[in-house]
């Protein structure tokens, strides 16, 4: 093997293959079921059947008592937010290393956002750092289950027992996940689901609110349609989050096959730790694997030892597309505590929520070392459900040129 990298001169790992490049899985049920849809004349949720199959079906999976469908995974935390009455005043707890919608819901609902570090092994929320994150503000905590591994739940919701707060589980990226026998999404107060084209199953956009809470399931639905409680008659003031018909359909029959999707995401990985394993603890770590959870593997995470290699993050992410392997990325390069949107504290007008009268204290956002630490080194491989056994190794022997070759 030619073991100068491809982006300094020499043969790519995976020349003449197609890139490793992520596509959702749709087979011929999936689009016989929206074609189906689309042939029935009635595209809305609004009378549709779809929409409340898909429904019946994530409650039976998740083992909760009720799914609502919304148009999108932020459109979910928005509504889980508001259906526990977050509003003005109120602070919520959340994690620095995530996708932005974690925390811009917050905004959107008129609370606070504040940042809690994360543990280096899991690279999840560190529940001792959200015990140091409590005031007499804090309302509630959104755990989001990064790159489908679950957080520490059963520390989560004691801290959450004791201190009176709400717990929504962000679980965009975690569908299929489970902690100590239960799905996540299932232990908290809320959770939130996202069918974005690479989450575990797709609807294309779409998302889910799923509780056991009859309230809150009620709230829910209100909130993603208006308020409308009758023709023309409104309760609440709500959104128009619905998620069309034939999105269902897809998620319908993509929900069939979940664990076959996540079977095949396992396969992957484990093929890629057996792989690199004589690098590991060297050049590269991995959030270690616990006994009592199942991953979800939307992304295999590695964490550069980067005292050891000469050259930065995003120079070893560029040296891997250029072998071949485009499922390589940098995801959440910036912790969310140092955002512009939350350094400036964007609004909704006249300093809201940030100066609003029912707040009456002024946020500074203190260091994470945890979360900037991982911020810089964390390489992403964005796993596919189509990827194959020879596509992890070539995936591991691209991972392994790039970091020998620049080691120091």
């Amino acid at each position: 093997m030619n073991e100068l990298p491809a982006i300094e001169g020499g043969k790519p790992i995976r020349d003449g293959k197609s890139p490793l490049r992520y596509r959702p899985w749709i087979t011929d049920e999936d689009i016989e079921l929206v074609v189906d849809a689309l042939k029935s004349g009635q595209l809305s949720a609004i009378g549709g059947r779809w929409n409340t199959a898909l429904e019946q079906e994530l409650s039976k999976y998740l083992g909760v008592k009720y799914a609502v469908t919304v148009s999108n995974g932020t459109a979910a935390l928005h509504v889980a937010l508001k259906a526990l009455g977050i509003g003005p005043g109120d602070e919520v707890i959340t994690t620095p290393l995530t996708f932005a919608a974690s925390a811009t819901t917050i905004l959107h609902s008129n609370a606070i956002p504040i940042f809690a570090d994360i543990d280096r092994e899991t690279l999840n929320i560190s529940p001792a750092s959200i015990e140091e994150a409590i005031t007499d503000r804090t309302k509630a905590i959104i755990v989001v289950h990064l790159a489908g591994y679950p957080a520490e739940m059963d520390e989560i919701m004691k801290i959450a027992k004791e201190r009176g707060l709400y717990v929504i589980e962000d679980t965009a990226q975690a569908l299929g996940a489970i902690y100590r026998g239960s799905f996540v999404g299932s232990i908290g107060d809320v959770g939130t689901l996202s069918f974005y084209p690479t989450k575990t199953i797709t609807t294309g956009e779409g998302g889910a609110v799923v509780t056991n809470n009859d309230d809150v399931a009620r709230r829910a639905r209100l909130l993603r349609s208006h308020g409308e409680t009758g023709k023309y008659y409104y309760e609440l003031l709500g959104y128009n989050y619905r998620m069309t018909e034939f999105q269902a359909a897809l998620g319908y029959s993509q929900l069939k096959r979940i664990e076959e999707i996540i079977r095949r995401k396992e396969m992957f990985s484990k093929v890629l730790m057996e792989e690199l394993e004589y690098i590991e603890n060297d050049l590269v770590q991995f959030p270690r694997l616990k006994p009592y959870i199942r991953h979800a593997w939307h992304l295999f995470q590695i964490i550069l030892n980067l005292e050891k290699i000469r050259v930065g993050r995003d120079r070893v992410v560029n040296a891997l597309r250029a072998e071949g392997i485009e499922a390589a990325t940098v995801v959440y390069p910036i912790p969310l505590h140092k955002e512009p949107v939350i350094l400036n504290m964007a609004d909704h007008g006249k300093g809201c929520p940030w100066s609003c009268p029912y707040y009456g204290r002024k946020v500074t956002y203190k260091p994470l070392p945890n979360a900037e630490w991982a911020a810089e080194r964390i390489v992403s491989i964005l796993i596919g459900p189509l990827y194959t056994e020879e596509d992890a190794v070539d995936t591991a022997k691209a991972i392994k040129r790039v970091l020998t070759y620049y080691r120091r």
